[in-house]
């Protein structure tokens, strides 16, 4: 499985002038594992990833999903990483 994980995975790249973040369904499991909430006191996983090609549709659905003001997930990572990266001194930004 690993040889199908890009080596991008998880990560932001600029490509030809978009932001993209790429995600190897390969990599979900693992991805997965590393989510503390699915994680009993035990120090054991509550759930397995058995199927990563459904489990992707299904987690492409909930990042897409919309609140009533139509935020979705993918808008807040946005906001809060746009607040961290100015906050953190980004260039290209100049105080009003």
């Amino acid at each position: 499985m690993a040889d199908n994980i890009n080596k991008d995975s998880g990560r932001a790249v600029i490509e030809s002038g978009d932001i993209v973040i790429r995600v190897s369904i390969a990599a979900l499991g693992t991805i997965t594992n590393g989510v503390g909430a699915l994680w009993n006191p035990d120090g054991n996983p509550t759930v397995e990833i058995v199927d990563v090609e459904e489990f992707a549709k299904d987690l492409v659905y909930e990042l897409n999903n919309e609140a009533e003001d139509g935020t979705t997930r993918v808008h807040t990572m946005f906001d809060d990483a746009i607040e961290a990266a100015i906050l953190d001194g980004a260039q290209g930004v100049e105080d009003l």
